[in-house]
C-alpha cells in the first residue's frame, strides 16, 4: 500500500514537474498563456504553432526532434520610432515624429520572417511606415498636415500593404510633433513675418479706403443737412419779416402817430451812441422827438 501511495506521489509530482516545465518551454508538455504565441520547432522546421490558451493533448514536444519552442506576446507592442525628414507641398521640409501600435497575428510567418526576434520585426516595421509616411505626407501642405488631415488615418492600412504576409500587423500610427528643421525655422519665421505684415498692410489700406468714404458721406450728409437748415431759415426769416409788415402796416392804420414815433426811436437807437456827433440842421425832421421846441417837421 505504502509503495502504491509512493508510486501515485511521485506521478503527481512529475505530472505537476511537467505542466510547470511546459509553461516554460521544457519538458513534453506545452502550455500557452492567454498573452502569448508558441511555435514548436523540429528538425523539419515548424511542426506546430500554439494560438489558443491552455494545453493541446495532441500537440507534444517529441524529445530529440522538436529541439525549440519559440514563445512570442501576442499583446499589443510600442513602437517609438525616431524622427524622419519629410518634404511636403511647396517644398517644405519637416522633422516628423511618429510612433506606432502592432501586433503578432501569425507567428509561424513571424518566425519564418523575423528570426532575430522582435527587434529585426520593429527595424522592418519602421521602414515600411518611414516609406509609407514619406509617400502620403508629401502630399499635403502644412495647414492640412497640423490639422491631421483625413489621409493621416490610412497610414496602418497602407503600413500592412507593405508588411502583408510578414506575420505582423500595424494597428495604429500617430504622429507626436511636426516642426521645421533647425536650420530652415529663420527662414520660416521671416517669411511668416513678411505674411502679417502684408495683411496687416491690406488691413490698413481696406481701413483707409472704408475710412474715406465714411468722411465723404458725412460731408455730403452735412451739406445737405446745412443746405436744407438755411432754406428752411430763409424761409421761416421771410415769413417773419412779411408778418412784421403786416403788423406795422396794420399800426399804422390804426394809430400813424405813434406809429411814426416808434419808428424815429429805433432810428435813435440805431443811429446815436455814446460820443456820437451829428451835424443837422435845426428844422431837420429827425430831431422832431428829441428837441419838439425847434420845430423840426416831416
Amino acid at each position: 500500500m505504502i509503495r502504491v501511495l509512493y508510486l501515485l506521489l511521485v506521478l503527481v509530482a512529475s505530472g505537476v514537474g511537467l505542466l510547470w516545465a511546459g509553461e516554460y518551454g521544457y519538458g513534453p508538455v506545452v502550455i500557452t498563456k492567454e498573452n502569448e504565441y508558441k511555435v514548436i520547432v523540429g528538425y523539419g522546421g515548424v511542426r506546430a504553432t500554439l494560438t489558443e490558451p491552455g494545453w493541446d493533448p495532441a500537440i507534444w514536444k517529441i524529445p530529440f526532434y522538436d529541439h525549440t519552442v519559440h514563445t512570442y506576446d501576442r499583446r499589443l507592442r510600442y513602437l517609438n520610432a525616431p524622427p524622419v525628414r519629410v518634404v511636403i507641398a511647396n517644398d517644405e521640409k519637416l522633422i516628423v515624429d511618429y510612433y506606432a501600435v502592432w501586433r503578432i497575428t501569425e507567428p509561424s510567418d513571424f518566425l519564418r520572417n523575423y528570426s532575430d526576434g522582435e527587434a529585426a520585426a520593429e527595424i522592418r516595421i519602421q521602414e515600411a511606415i518611414k516609406s509609407v509616411v514619406g509617400s502620403m505626407i508629401g502630399g499635403l501642405n502644412l495647414s492640412q498636415l497640423l490639422a491631421r488631415a483625413e489621409v493621416l488615418s490610412t497610414l496602418p492600412a497602407e503600413s500592412n500593404a507593405f508588411l502583408e504576409g510578414s506575420g505582423v500587423e500595424v494597428v495604429d500610427v500617430r504622429l507626436n510633433r511636426t516642426e521645421l528643421p533647425p536650420n530652415a525655422v529663420g527662414a520660416a519665421y521671416a517669411q511668416m513675418r513678411e505674411q502679417r505684415t502684408a495683411l496687416a498692410r491690406e488691413h490698413r489700406a481696406q481701413g483707409d479706403r472704408m475710412a474715406r468714404e465714411i468722411r465723404a458721406s458725412a460731408d455730403r450728409l452735412a451739406v445737405t443737412a446745412l443746405a436744407t437748415a438755411r432754406a428752411k431759415a430763409e424761409t421761416v426769416r421771410g415769413e417773419g419779416d412779411a408778418m412784421a409788415t403786416r403788423i406795422f402796416a396794420a399800426a399804422h392804420k390804426q394809430d400813424p402817430e405813434f406809429y411814426a414815433f416808434v419808428r424815429s426811436l429805433e432810428a435813435y437807437r440805431k443811429t446815436l451812441s455814446h460820443g456820437t456827433t451829428m451835424v443837422l440842421s435845426p428844422g431837420h425832421v429827425f430831431l422832431r422827438y428829441l428837441a419838439p421846441d425847434l420845430g423840426g417837421s416831416e
